[in-house]
Parts: structure tokens; sequence; C-alpha cells
């Protein structure tokens, strides 16, 4: 399937990143490798992490195979995203893509989930961000 390499010098676009997170999170809540996900499409597992970071972009052909693959509609690559007036504004974050992307995301967030709401909850939100901020 296609791909498109970035210079090392270009960053990695906002949407790419976007739809990356969007992969890693769905293969994960399916319990899947990505070699067993990169098998599926005929790629390599490299292939498939380039695809995951955003820093090689996803053709029209291959989305279509991870929507199948993953059984999740290509439209749910995108949610989240705010809607460009232009090509370049397309910069919005999903928090919830990120976090359940991030190595630790989902088990962290398993566990504030399990805590009752209230100053529990707050103190360590409060915690978390001090944390954020030292660095």
């Amino acid at each position: 399937m296609g791909r498109q390499t970035r210079p090392l010098s270009v960053a990695v676009h906002p949407v790419d990143r976007h739809v990356g997170q969007v992969l890693r999170a769905r293969r994960r809540a399916l319990q899947l490798s990505q070699s067993a996900v990169a098998a599926r499409l005929g790629i390599s597992f490299q292939q498939l992490q380039k695809y995951e970071r955003g820093t090689n972009r996803i053709s029209a052909s291959a989305l279509h195979g991870l929507s199948l693959a993953l059984d999740l509609p290509v439209a749910r690559f995108f949610e989240g995203l705010a809607e460009p007036q232009s090509p370049d504004s397309a910069r919005g974050r999903d928090l919830v893509a990120e976090m359940v992307a991030a190595p630790e995301g989902p088990a962290l967030a398993e566990a504030f989930l399990n805590l009752p709401p209230g100053p529990i909850r707050n103190r360590l939100t409060a915690l978390a961000r001090a944390i954020g901020t030292v660095r």
C-alpha cells in the first residue's frame, strides 16, 4: 500500500498524528499486536509503527484497509479534529485519543475511573498537573 515519507527536517502534521493515535488506540483496544495488524495489511510492522506515529502518511487505500482490519469506519479516524478554515488550520487535539495511545494511558484511565468522583480524583488531577509542569 502507498506511503509518503517526509524528510527528517519536516515536522509531523497534526492530522497525521491524530489519525495515527486513533489507529494505535483501536489496535490496542482490540488487543492486537502491530505485527498482527501489519500482516492483515501486507505491510511490515515497522511501517505500521510509522503510521501510528504519523511519520508516514496513510494513503487512502491503506486507510481503507485499516478500516476493514480494525472494524472501524474511516470517518472515525478523523473524529475530534477541528473543522479547518484552511488546510493549514487543522490543529485540533483529541486528548482522549492521545491518552489512550500513550503507553500507560489505558491503565491510567482505568485506574482514574475506578476512583470515586470527588476529592480524590481532584487531588490526583492536581498532582498530575503539578508534575507535568516540572521539567
